[in-house]
């Protein structure tokens, strides 16, 4: 899956489904059990760990400035969760 495919995913995602920003709150859905799938920057200060959560993944070829981005913020975002999906389709992508 390319960069163009994540990016026009998100932003159906972003528009009309629910997500969170950062390990800490990834951490928080992935306990609550309303994580689908998460997306991680390249420069995740905790990739190791992100990596061996048991949760559908997309490893991101950029750093979490240029995942932020993609989410219209102006800030580094290393994780991006996905709760709902709304009219997206990245989670039946990655399966």
């Amino acid at each position: 899956m390319n960069r163009e495919d994540i990016r026009k995913e998100l932003k159906k995602i972003l528009n009309t489904g629910k997500v969170y920003y950062g390990v800490k709150q990834a951490r928080k859905a992935i306990d609550r059990g309303e994580a689908k799938l998460i997306i991680v920057a390249d420069n995740c200060p905790e990739k190791e760990e992100v990596q061996n959560w048991n949760i559908p993944k997309i490893m991101f070829d950029g750093d979490g400035i240029e995942l932020g981005a993609l989410c219209g913020k102006p800030f580094n975002v290393s994780v991006l969760t996905i709760v709902d999906e709304g009219e997206g389709r990245l989670l039946r992508m990655v399966k």
